[in-house]
C-alpha cells in the first residue's frame, strides 16, 4: 500500500529505507513516517499529535493523510480476520514471515 500510495504521489518508496528510518535519497521522511506509525500503535495522545505534525510539515497534508489511511485499514483488516477466525496456508505465512523479517516486522509486539 506504501508503495501505491508513493506511486501515486511521483514518490519512489524504497521500504528497507523506510523501515531502516534512514531516509535515502528517495524517502526524505523516513524517520517521520516511522514515528509516525510506531504513534498510531500506542496510547501517547501527545506522540501522535507530535509525530502526525512532524509528517505534515516534511511530507505534507495528502501524504500524511495517506499514510493515516493505511494504519487504519491494516488495522480494520486485522480485526476483521481475527473475527472470522481465518487461516493462511502454511506456504503463505512462510512467505510473509520472510518479508516481515527482512522489514524487521516479525519484532513488533501487538497491543492485543
Amino acid at each position: 500500500m506504501l508503495s501505491w500510495s508513493g506511486n501515486e504521489q511521483g514518490i519512489e518508496i524504497d521500504l528497507l529505507s523506510v523501515q531502516a528510518a534512514t531516509g535515502g535519497a528517495a524517502v526524505d521522511f523516513a524517520h517521520e513516517l516511522v514515528e509516525f506509525a510506531t504513534a498510531a500503535t500506542g496510547f501517547d495522545q501527545t506522540a501522535m499529535v507530535k509525530s502526525r505534525d512532524a509528517l505534515i510539515a516534511c511530507a505534507g497534508l495528502a501524504v500524511t493523510i495517506d499514510a493515516a489511511a493505511v494504519i487504519a485499514n491494516f488495522e480494520m483488516m486485522t480485526r476483521l480476520a481475527d473475527s472470522t477466525g481465518a487461516r493462511m496456508q502454511t506456504e503463505v505465512v512462510a512467505d510473509r514471515l520472510a518479508i516481515a523479517t527482512a522489514m524487521g516486522v516479525d519484532q513488533v509486539v501487538s497491543r492485543r
